[in-house]
């Protein structure tokens, strides 16, 4: 069947092409149209076509790509859904047949990834710091400090953790064609040239550890030159801090005890940070359900598993979450919907196919509209991780506030009585934005928010007190007693939505 026959699969295209021409970029070949051209033997004007999106991609092509490029052609087939996912194997089981002492080491080096699927993984800056000492060229380099960061209020606990790197004494910054060389084997793309000090000591870091974080975690570098919000938590400045959101910044399988009932079996939940995103991380931990931060990079196994692409593929999260949606969709129309919360931010809805995802998903949604004075903060805050004057806060905050609304008309299309959505009380009083911890009355508003879809989802459930208690667990489980003599304790309906 011809490669036209496949409708639809110009974002997948998109990916394997980026793959292999990433990969051929990093073995220092030219990805001209020429170039690419030449060494697969094709005629360049059809080659410049095809990498160009002007011509549909045909499966000889694809396979004698990905050879040039080193790309198992297999996994190239599966993300243009041409082989059905229990036909392809990961290449360290591929290379069983090779003998059993490959075997062995095929397994040790997925123990991690197996372990992930029971156990959460550790959080990044522990992961890192781990990576970093582990490697002696690391630990004769690099000193390493852990720390969390608890926020105030009602609901007290820890909601960043992170990790401060700094060079031993009588160590210094490598020289930039070092620090490159490390950058390129790590698969990370730098510019050549003059670097300063600060600058190439943070991409050996980079370089250091990423392949340890490729597993579907978020986190960020903070600590530059100028920057403010981070600056309490670290003990000099600049520096150089990997930082996470402690509860929901990674994937987390599922509990020992999960809930089930007759009732949703799959929560979406649209936020951020800038508003009480982390509340689904809390909802999951308390239903004992999968949770599933919606990020780059990211795939759905059949069986729900939820991993990171190869580190070689590139992929938007809109990918991500129509991935994510498909697997929804599918396991509902087999009649076993997957257990899980949701994360997606409101960014993720910036084309047609992610909207209409949303739109279409048989899950249940919960939504709480942030006030405007949430963004405002928000803002403010990614201001202070750049130096005074680089970033708009402001016009930042209109662009959320803006995707909000149309998120809001989309919401309106769907089944009404099928989601829980919320409107969150404008603060009492002006957020602090250049300090590391959430402002209490954030992270207050967040288990709440996750209070009331719990108190939603036991309705289903017949809402009786030992039926909450069986399937409570986790932060929640531990708030259960504040949270009952709690008068705002649950959200206001949104009821102007749209």
């Amino acid at each position: 069947m011809a490669a036209g026959a496949f409708p639809g699969r110009g974002e997948q295209a998109r990916e394997v092409l980026g793959r292999c021409l990433g990969a051929l970029e990093g073995q220092g070949a030219s990805v001209s149209a020429s170039a690419v051209a030449r060494r697969l033997g094709r005629d360049e004007g059809l080659v410049r076509k095809v990498l160009n999106g002007e011509r549909p991609l045909r499966p000889e092509f694809v396979r004698d790509l990905g050879v040039l490029a080193g790309v198992p052609v297999a996994e190239l087939f599966q993300t243009l859904g041409w082989l059905p996912e229990d036909e392809v194997l990961p290449r360290a089981i591929s290379g069983l047949a090779d003998g059993l002492g490959a075997a062995l080491r095929a397994f040790e080096d997925a123990q991690p990834y197996l372990a992930g699927l029971t156990v959460p993984v550790p959080a990044a800056p522990f992961t890192a710091a781990q990576v970093l000492l582990g490697d002696p060229a690391g630990a004769e380099r690099f000193d390493v400090r852990l720390a969390q960061v608890v926020s105030p209020g009602r609901y007290r606990t820890t909601t960043a953790t992170l990790a401060e790197f700094s060079l031993r004494p009588g160590q210094e910054p490598l020289p930039a064609a070092e620090v490159e060389r490390l950058a390129a084997v790590a698969g990370i793309s730098a510019e050549h040239g003059d670097r300063a000090e600060h600058d190439r000591v943070r991409l050996e870091l980079r370089a250091r550890i990423r392949a340890a974080l490729n597993d579907g975690q978020e986190y960020s570098w903070q600590g530059d030159p100028g920057h403010r919000t981070w600056r309490s938590a670290a003990q000099r400045w600049p520096t150089h801090l990997l930082v996470q959101d402690a509860i929901g910044g990674r994937q987390l399988p599922a509990g020992a005890r999960p809930a089930t009932w007759a009732g949703p079996a799959t929560i979406v939940m649209i936020g951020g940070r800038h508003g009480t995103g982390p509340a689904a991380a809390l909802l999951a931990e308390a239903l004992g359900w999968r949770f599933v931060l919606v990020r780059p990079n990211l795939d759905v196994t059949r069986k729900g598993h939820v991993l990171a692409v190869p580190a070689g593929a590139t992929r938007p999260r809109a990918r991500s979450w129509q991935a994510v949606a498909s697997h929804i969709a599918e396991s509902y129309a087999a009649g076993t919907p997957w257990p899980a919360v949701v994360l997606v931010r409101p960014a993720v809805f910036g084309t047609p196919e992610a909207v209409a995802a949303l739109r279409d998903t048989p899950a249940r949604v919960v939504y709480a509209r942030p006030p405007a004075e949430y963004l405002h903060w928000w803002g403010a805050r990614i201001e202070g991780d750049h130096r005074p004057g680089e970033y708009d806060g402001a016009a930042w905050a209109g662009r959320v506030q803006q995707r909000y609304a149309e998120l809001e008309h989309h919401l309106a299309d769907r089944i009404a009585g099928r989601d829980l959505l919320l409107r969150l009380p404008a603060p009492a009083r002006e957020l602090p934005p250049h300090l590391p911890e959430l402002p209490g009355e954030v992270m207050d508003q967040t288990v709440r928010v996750a209070w009331t879809a719990l108190r939603w989802l036991a309705v289903d459930a017949k809402d009786t007190k030992d039926t909450r208690d069986n399937f409570l667990s986790g932060r929640l489980r531990g708030w259960q007693t504040a949270l009952e003599t709690d008068p705002d304790a649950l959200l206001p309906r949104l009821t102007d939505l749209g």
